[in-house]
């Protein structure tokens, strides 16, 4: 991780802007033309207009912004398109290839971790979009390389539709998430790597394999030119699956319950009573959710027919060797996983369906987390999410950030869906004659108020609300750190706090019940 706060310079950068290559139409006699013309009316533009919320301030909501990107229409007269595309959307506009009119859409759900979205035209509009339209079929569930691909859009740079032409480079496993939590995805997930042109507005439109078919969506791009890529049908249909399965909720990615470790070393085999020729990983960690299955130093030889590598790859096809995470991060919902494994020597087998697993703090705005804060005394406390890492404009914010997770958090796995809320941390002070003094002292993981430990955030308003004594005490995790501050003058100047900060409530709307009466109660003794 760079000491700035900088992504890594091999991360995958979403819609990275780079050289656009359209391919010239061809003769409209060709098989190509005839099957691509077939299915373009199917591309959608989406034009968005979005409003995020703000967890660095989290009374606040970050300013109005405009975006747009690509989708294309699947049966049951659904758009798909890329989560990122539509994410906190307020105003959604559709418009069809050729035609001028804009309809208004509405997001039916979206999923972040495989960063896909189903949209479809608002009640309130008449059915006349769906006129003249053939929803766009699928096609492999993966291409071979090399295999033709054309990606279709409407990327910046014009306001028609665009075409760009490339191959398949490479099927690859990797993490769709970017930047500082991406180990708090669920894993690595299928994708397909392109040389054909991705560029922003590209995002949520199909790539055509020559027969007129999907074989996958365009979601991101790499730094350099040439290196695009697309999500393979098979994950889109596991969404798909998924909807129809969970009432057009969507549940999550199964997850891999265990971390291992590659098995190379001689000494660790022989202790391990791995025969000679026996491939696979040794578990280091496992998930309470199948502890009764595995646990620490099984190795793990075989999932479903898979041959496990020691370095955790498995064949997918004839020389193509992928990370063994698929298996589980593709399966459809409800579809068992068997795995085989040695322990101590001895072969054993046991199959489980897999599931999302609870994590050490939330994930995703809108998903299972939304702006929390309570303010104290003037110090501002929330819960700790991954949303909180986005803020590209605050380098120094997602470092300082990026410090309070600490190694656990992303070696180890939680124990109990009800902790994973995430560190309460302070992340600022309101200035006040009350905390002069603590002022330089923010941006620290909250370990208990009045001698009692704290894990989330209604705790904290409780134990707060419930002191007779004439002090608070906040106690945090870094070095024995300590604040106090009178009681009596904390419920005191937080009116006045509120009007100076113009902020409207002392905490936010999931917690403002802990404070009912309160604040008027405060003001009025202070006048």
């Amino acid at each position: 991780m760079a000491d700035d706060g900088e992504l890594p310079a091999e991360v995958v950068v979403p819609e990275t802007t780079k050289r656009q290559r359209s391919t010239a139409p061809e003769a409209a006699s060709t098989p190509l033309a005839s099957a691509m013309a077939a299915h373009m009316e199917s591309v959608i533009l989406i034009e968005v207009t979005a409003v995020s919320p703000n967890f660095i301030q989290p009374w606040k909501m970050h300013g109005q912004r405009q975006s747009s990107g690509s989708g294309f229409i699947i049966s049951g007269r659904r758009i798909i398109t890329n989560h990122h595309v539509v994410k906190d959307a307020i105003d959604v506009r559709l418009r069809k290839h050729g035609v001028a009119r804009r309809w208004r859409g509405k997001v039916v759900v979206s999923a972040h971790d495989v960063d896909l979205a189903i949209v479809t035209v608002h009640e309130e509009e008449d059915d006349t979009f769906w006129d003249g339209v053939t929803p766009a079929e699928w096609g492999v569930d993966l291409p071979t390389l090399q295999s033709s691909v054309h990606v279709v859009g409407f990327p910046m740079g014009g306001s028609t539709i665009c075409v760009t032409q490339g191959v398949v480079s490479r099927i690859d496993c990797k993490n769709y998430r970017v930047g500082y939590t991406a180990a708090h995805n669920p894993g690595r997930i299928l994708v397909i790597q392109i040389d054909a042109a991705i560029n922003p507005g590209n995002s949520g439109g199909p790539a055509f394999a020559p027969d007129g078919r999907v074989v996958g969506i365009a979601f991101q791009t790499l730094g350099g030119d040439g290196i695009g890529y697309i999500i393979p049908v098979l994950v889109l249909r596991n969404f798909l699956d998924s909807l129809d399965q969970n009432g057009n909720v969507y549940r999550g990615l199964p997850e891999l319950p265990f971390k291992g470790f590659e098995l190379r070393n001689q000494s660790l085999r022989r202790y391990l009573q791995v025969p000679e020729g026996t491939t696979g990983v040794v578990i280091r960690n496992v998930a309470p959710a199948i502890a009764a299955l595995l646990q620490e130093d099984d190795v793990i030889t075989r999932i479903d027919d898979k041959v496990v590598g020691d370095d955790f790859t498995v064949e997918l096809r004839q020389s193509e060797l992928l990370a063994a995470d698929y298996l589980v991060t593709c399966k459809r919902w409800g579809e068992s996983t068997r795995f085989s494994i040695l322990r101590a020597g001895e072969p054993r087998e046991f199959s489980a369906v897999l599931a999302p697993l609870p994590h050490h703090m939330p994930r995703a705005s809108g998903f299972d987390c939304v702006p929390t804060y309570a303010i104290l005394g003037g110090l501002v406390f929330v819960p700790l999410c991954c949303p909180m890492f986005d803020y590209k404009e605050h380098k120094h914010v997602s470092q300082q950030l990026y410090n309070l997770v600490s190694h656990s958090m992303t070696s180890t796995f939680c124990a109990d869906a009800a902790l994973s809320t995430g560190p309460i941390v302070l992340i600022n002070i309101l200035a006040d004659s009350l905390n002069y003094g603590y002022n330089g002292r923010p941006w620290r993981v909250l370990e208990s108020l009045n001698g009692r430990k704290i894990t989330n955030m209604d705790q904290l308003c409780e134990t707060y609300i419930a002191n007779s004594k004439e002090f608070h005490r906040f106690s945090f995790s870094q070095e024995g750190d300590k604040i106090v501050l009178d009681a009596q003058k904390c419920r005191e100047i937080s009116s006045t706090l509120m009007r100076t900060h113009a902020i409207s409530s002392i905490a936010s709307k999931n917690l403002a019940h802990h404070f009912a009466g309160r604040e008027a109660e405060a003001e009025a003794k202070a006048a």
